[in-house]
C-alpha cells in the first residue's frame, strides 16, 4: 500500500512497507543505548508511518517498551509522537495513555497532561476491580497528577492563593494513591512527606495533613524490612533515601542513595527526576550537610549516564568548587600529600569507596568551571565562551602569564570572521568572580582562522590581568592531555568527554554536556550531541578532566573523518596539542 503527495511540483509516492514489529523495540533501544538519536528518531518515524498507514496488529507491550526507552533517554518529543500515533490508531493501553501524559509533563504541557490523567483515573477506576494492571495504572496516574500540581506549585512562586491550591491538590493526589495501597505505593507516600514538609516550611499548614515524620519513619521501616529480607526494589532505595532526608539522617541517606545509583537500570531520567526533587521540593543546597553530599553525587551520576547533561547556576558552582579545593587539600588520595584532616576519611566511609570516587571526580569537574568566561559585547549577554590557560602551556615564551583561549569566530581581527574585535570584547568570570568584573582584552597574541583551527589566544589589558591574577590565586589549572583516548574500530563509542560553557550566551549558569567520543583526525575531534549557541569557545575535557580541545562547532550533518563517506550528528572540537603546535611568535 502507499500514498502520494506533491513536493515542489513533483508527485511523490511513499510506500508503507511492512515493519518487523517483533524487533522494532529492540532496534530503537540499541540505537538509544549508543545515544544515536538521529537513527533512533528515524526508526520512530518509520514506526509512526506504519501505525498510521497499516492495519497490521502491533503488540501493545512493544509500544510500552519503546515509550519507556525514549523516556529513559529523556526524548520526550519523540515519546509524545509515538504515543500519539498508538492512541490515534486504537493501539493504546492504560499504560500508553499514562506514558503519553508523562511526555506532556516533561515538556511543560501541564493542561494537556491533567486532561489525560483525570480521564485515565476515571477509566482505570472502572476496570480496577477485575484488572490488576488497571489498579496499578490508577495509582501511577494519581502519582503523575501529584507531579503536575507539585511542579505548578514550584513554578507559581509568590502567588500565595494559587500556590496553596496547587500544593493541596498535589498532596491529595499522592495521598489517594498511597492510602489505596500503602504497602505498594511507597514513592507516592514519600512525596506526601516531602510536600507536607515543604508546605510547612512555606508557612502553609493544615491540621488534616498526615504527620510527616511518622509517615517517613513508617515508610523507611517497611523498606528496611524488605532490604533485610533481600526484597527491596531499586526504586525503594531511592524512596528510603528521601525518607532519611525527611528524618535528617544524612549518613543513612547516603547509604540508600549509593546503593540506588549502583543499580544498572537507573537511567538519566530517574536521576534527573531525583535531582529535581532534592533541589525544588527538599530545597537542598551546598550550605547543608545533606546537600553537600547528595547534590554533587546525583549530578556526577547524571553526567556519567548517556544523555545526562545538565545546567547549574554559578552560585552552586562556586560553592562546589570551594568544597573541591577543600577536599583536594584535605584528602591524600587527590594531593598525594599526607593530611591530618579527619573529615575526608569519614566522608569516604559514609559514601562507600565507589560513590566517594565519583563524588571526588565530579568535584574536580566543578573546579574546572572556575576558569571559564563568558565573552560578549557587554556583561549582560554572551556571544561565546573562553577559558584561561597558562601561557607556558601553549608556548614556552609566554611564561606564567594568564591568557584567554576562544574561537576565532568569537574574537578576531579578521573582518571576514564576523567576530568581536578585541577592543569590543567584554569578559566576565561569573563562577570565579562573584562581582562579575568586566574585563578587557588588550590584543590578540595569535589566531588561526575558522577554516583552520578557529582559535584565538587573547591577552588581557594590565588592569584586567591584575584582577585575573587575584581571582585565580587559589585555583589549580587543568593539565593539557598529551594524547587522545583510544578508539576501537567498528566498536560502539565508549569514551565520554565533557564540554563546560555558557549555553546560549546565558548568564549565571554553566552547562555540563556529556558526549561520546566518535572519532578524531588531527586536528579535529568529533563527539556526539550538538551544543547550543554560546558554547563556541568552550573547553573540552576527557574523563580525567584533562583539557583535550577547544569546542568549535556542531552540526546535524557533520562530514565524517578519515575520508569515510556520509555525515553524522556531531560536535567538532580542535585538538589542544594541534593548537599548541601551531602557535609561533
Amino acid at each position: 500500500m502507499g500514498f502520494s503527495f506533491r513536493l515542489k511540483g513533483v508527485n511523490v509516492k511513499i510506500a508503507i512497507m511492512s515493519l518487523d514489529v517483533q524487533t522494532v523495540a529492540s532496534r530503537i533501544r540499541e540505537r538509544l543505548d549508543r545515544m544515536d538519536k538521529k537513527n533512533a528518531t528515524a526508526l520512530c518515524n518509520e514506526l509512526i508511518l506504519f501505525l498510521y498507514g497499516a492495519d497490521d496488529a502491533f503488540p501493545s507491550a512493544e509500544g510500552e517498551k519503546i515509550l519507556q526507552y525514549l523516556r529513559n533517554k529523556r526524548m520526550f518529543s519523540q515519546m509524545q509522537r509515538v504515543a500519539d500515533a498508538l492512541m490515534q490508531t486504537g493501539r493504546a493501553t492504560f499504560t500508553i495513555h499514562r506514558q503519553y501524559a508523562q511526555s506532556q509533563i516533561d515538556q511543560g504541557n501541564y493542561t494537556a497532561a491533567l486532561a489525560i490523567l483525570n480521564q485515565l483515573i476515571i477509566e482505570t477506576a472502572k476496570a480496577e476491580n477485575v484488572n490488576v494492571k488497571a489498579a496499578k495504572e490508577n495509582r501511577e496516574a494519581k502519582g503523575l497528577l501529584g507531579r503536575v500540581y507539585k511542579q505548578l506549585y514550584v513554578n507559581a512562586q509568590n502567588n500565595s492563593v494559587r500556590r496553596e491550591d496547587f500544593i493541596r491538590r498535589a498532596i491529595d493526589a499522592y495521598g489517594a494513591a498511597y492510602n489505596a495501597a500503602p504497602e505498594t505505593a511507597l514513592w507516592h507516600g514519600i512525596n506526601v512527606v516531602a510536600l507536607v514538609q515543604r508546605a510547612k516550611s512555606d508557612g502553609i499548614k493544615d491540621p488534616v495533613w498526615p504527620k510527616d515524620q511518622e509517615l517517613a519513619a513508617s515508610i523507611l521501616a517497611v523498606i528496611q524490612q524488605r532490604y533485610d529480607n533481600r526484597e527491596a526494589t531499586i526504586w525503594q532505595f531511592a524512596t528510603a533515601c528521601e525518607a532519611c532526608v525527611a528524618l535528617q539522617k544524612p549518613e543513612e541517606a547516603m547509604h540508600w542513595l549509593s546503593g540506588y545509583l549502583r543499580m544498572p537500570d537507573v537511567d538519566a531520567f530517574e536521576i534527573a527526576s531525583m535531582l529535581r526533587q532534592m533541589k525544588e521540593i527538599w530545597r537542598l543546597d551546598m550550605h547543608s550537610e545533606m546537600g553537600q553530599m547528595i547534590l554533587p553525587l546525583l549530578q556526577a551520576e547524571l553526567l556519567k549516564r548517556e544523555g545526562g547533561s545538565f545546567t547549574i547556576d554559578a552560585g552552586m558552582l562556586q560553592e562546589q568548587a570551594e568544597m573541591e579545593a577543600h577536599i583536594s587539600t584535605a584528602y591524600a588520595g587527590i594531593t598525594g600529600k599526607a593530611s591530618d584532616n579527619k573529615t575526608m576519611p569519614k566522608l569516604e566511609k559514609i559514601f562507600g569507596e565507589d560513590s566517594f570516587n565519583t563524588y571526588r571526580w565530579y568535584m574536580t569537574g566543578a573546579n574546572r568551571c572556575m576558569a571559564i568566561a563568558r565573552i560578549g559585547r557587554d556583561a549582560t549577554k554572551g556571544l561565546g565562551t573562553g577559558f584561561l590557560v597558562r601561557g607556558a602551556d601553549l608556548h614556552e615564551s609566554l611564561g606564567e602569564e594568564l591568557l584567554l583561549l576562544t574561537n576565532a569566530h568569537v574574537v578576531s581581527n579578521n573582518p571576514g570572521e564576523k567576530a568581536l574585535q578585541p577592543d569590543e570584547a567584554v569578559v566576565t568570570f561569573e563562577v570565579l568572580d562573584k562581582g562579575a568584573a568586566e574585563l578587557r582584552i588588550a590584543e590578540i597574541l595569535w589566531s588561526s582562522p575558522i577554516n583552520l583551527l578557529d582559535a584565538s589566544v587573547l591577552r588581557f589589558d594590565k588592569e584586567s590581568l591584575a584582577i585575573v591574577k587575584t581571582l585565580t590565586k587559589d585555583i589549580t589549572f587543568y593539565p593539557l592531555a598529551k594524547r587522545l583516548p583510544a578508539i576501537q574500530a567498528d566498536a560502539p563509542p565508549e569514551e565520554r568527554i565533557y564540554i563546560i560553557g555558557h549555553p546560549a550566551g546565558g548568564t549565571l549558569q554553566l552547562s555540563f554536556q556529556d558526549n561520546l567520543l566518535l572519532d578524531y583526525e588531527d586536528p579535529r575531534i568529533h563527539y556526539r550531541t550538538p551544543t547550543t549557541g554560546g558554547s563556541s569557545g568552550s573547553p573540552v575535557f576527557n574523563q580525567q578532566w584533562e583539557l583535550i580541545g577547544l569546542h568549535h562547532a556542531g552540526s546535524e550533518e557533520m562530514p565524517r573523518l578519515h575520508g569515510k563517506p556520509g555525515t553524522y550528528q556531531a560536535n567538532e572540537g580542535m585538538w589542544i596539542q594541534a593548537i599548541k603546535n601551531a602557535i609561533t611568535f
